[in-house]
């Protein structure tokens, strides 16, 4: 993969990922994770990705990607850490487990925080953090993803 910038924008395959804190900056990368969502779900029509330290299909339902966008397109390295849904999903591992703890989290049962490493993005960032909403019928559906900066950003 290839990852050009200049002083403004960050650019990955197609997509032009504006850096500034803009209201337009933000209105554009929230259309691009919804750009990125369009592709990634026609080439996963089942909206889903089997991980494999859970040994268990995490799904990417419509709440998930709105939370995503209200919370990725604040920080332009969240939303390239979009770009890896793949990676995310498959490879994160769990490193911790929390309550609901919000009206939006309400319909599970515990929230798990899970982290995927990857130099695909150096220089920008090595880790994404993954949170996964668990219902009571063990379903585990992928809340929002966003890129760790440091190891202070971790829970």
């Amino acid at each position: 993969m290839k990852i050009t910038e200049d002083n403004n924008n960050v650019y990955i395959e197609s997509y032009v990922i504006p850096k500034g804190m803009e209201k337009e900056d933000l209105k554009a990368r929230e259309n691009v994770i919804w750009a990125m969502y369009s592709r990634w779900s026609a080439e996963n029509p089942e909206k889903k990705c089997y991980n494999n330290n859970l040994q268990s299909d995490i799904f990417v339902v419509f709440k998930s990607i709105t939370e995503t966008t209200e919370k990725a397109a604040r920080n332009y390295k969240s939303t390239m850490a979009f770009y890896a849904l793949d990676l995310a999903l498959q490879y994160a591992r769990k490193t911790g487990q929390d309550k609901p703890h919000s009206k939006r989290q309400a319909e599970y049962d515990k929230i798990l925080i899970m982290i995927a490493t990857s130099d695909l993005f150096e220089p920008y960032f090595s880790r994404i953090k993954l949170t996964v909403g668990v219902k009571k019928s063990g379903r585990k559906n992928m809340y929002c993803i966003t890129a760790i900066e440091d190891s202070t950003d971790e829970k």
